[in-house]
């Protein structure tokens, strides 16, 4: 008898441990997320230099950016810039800005800022917005860069 109640233990344990159901929780959640939106250039062009739009986890920033784009002026469809930064971890993001470089990108050269988000721009920066599980896509659209 005592033989027919392990083995039964033993069969039901076995059976109960290799039945894993691995979409328990559901669907795997994400932990990134998109900022998109516009930007609305006025001012003439500049012949040479390079414009760049960075999106920055502290303002002033401090190392690398989180996302960053060059923007050339044969991407503009009426002055207007549709930007897209995908994948960006979930947390708080304290600034995009738009900069025009005369001498070409470098680390540490001379800049413009021609416009950002927020539009006051006052370091050290207080106001975060942020991207979360709750608010995993922002549009931002209608950022004003002057030359």
């Amino acid at each position: 008898m005592k033989i027919s109640y392990l083995t039964t233990f033993l069969s039901l344990l076995v059976f109960f441990t290799g039945c894993e159901d691995d979409n328990m929780d559901g669907p795997a959640a994400s932990e990134a997320g998109t900022i998109s939106g516009s930007i609305i250039f006025s001012g003439i062009w500049p012949d040479s230099g390079a414009v760049l739009l960075t999106i920055d986890l502290q303002y002033p920033p401090q190392g690398p950016p989180s996302g960053s784009r060059m923007i050339e002026n044969n991407e503009l469809e009426n002055n207007v810039y549709a930007y897209s930064f995908e994948d960006l971890p979930f947390g708080n993001y304290a600034a995009i800005t738009i900069t025009y470089w005369p001498s070409g990108y470098s680390s540490g050269g001379l800049y413009t800022l021609l416009g950002s988000y927020p539009t006051q721009l006052i370091p050290p920066i207080q106001t975060y917005f942020n991207l979360s599980e709750d608010n995993p896509q922002m549009i931002i659209d209608d950022i004003e860069a002057t030359f």
